[in-house]
């Protein structure tokens, strides 16, 4: 049965200076299916915003508070990658960095979990997404395993459940790695299947 994957980032691929962010950030949501999420459904309703975009940084404390513990009956599993820019070992930036660390977190995992499914990207470009693709053909080539996903897409957060699911870990997941918060990030720790600290 076909999987759902979303992917999402927090934090810039840029270099490290001091007007960005020391973490960069990347996730890999998986959901059953494309579809609206009923907790977030429940939440808006609560919180009478039909429509509202779920956004880490864009939402105060009370309503990330409110958010986490609404998730926690949903099901999906989550696949990280965190990065120290200043890790001198890391020589990319901008997309090529995006894309080979996209093509690392995915096949960090076991063919058995991710085969011929679909990947959801926020917004990326089609420069972008070929550009992952080639990546991911080359490396699975090499490795003589199946292609991880029949489809790369990409797609408007506003209008994917999926892509504000993982906008709001990836942010919660960048938070507990630079400031040292965990309060967010515990509360899906469980639903982490990979958490992979770049070196």
């Amino acid at each position: 049965m076909t999987q759902y994957f979303f992917m999402d980032e927090s934090g810039d691929p840029g270099i490290f200076n001091t007007a960005s962010s020391p973490y960069y950030v990347m996730v890999l949501v998986q959901l059953p299916a494309r579809e609206p999420i009923p907790e977030f459904q429940s939440l808006r309703e609560a919180l009478r915003l039909p429509g509202f975009e779920f956004h880490y940084y864009r939402m105060s404390y009370s309503q990330k508070d409110t958010f986490f513990q609404s998730i926690i009956p949903t099901l999906f599993r989550v696949r990280a990658a965190v990065l120290l820019k200043s890790n001198t070992s890391i020589l990319q930036t901008g997309t090529d960095l995006t894309v080979d660390l996209a093509t690392r977190l995915i096949l960090r995992s076991s063919p058995l979990d991710i085969a011929d499914d679909i990947l959801v990207m926020d917004g990326a470009s089609d420069s972008l997404r070929k550009a992952l693709r080639m990546s991911l053909s080359r490396e699975c080539a090499r490795l003589s395993r199946p292609r991880p996903f029949k489809k790369i897409v990409a797609a408007r957060s506003s209008y994917e459940d999926g892509l504000q699911l993982a906008d709001m870990l990836a942010g919660a997941i960048r938070e507990f790695f630079w400031k040292n918060t965990p309060t967010f990030s515990n509360s899906f720790s469980d639903k982490i299947v990979d958490y992979w600290q770049v070196k």
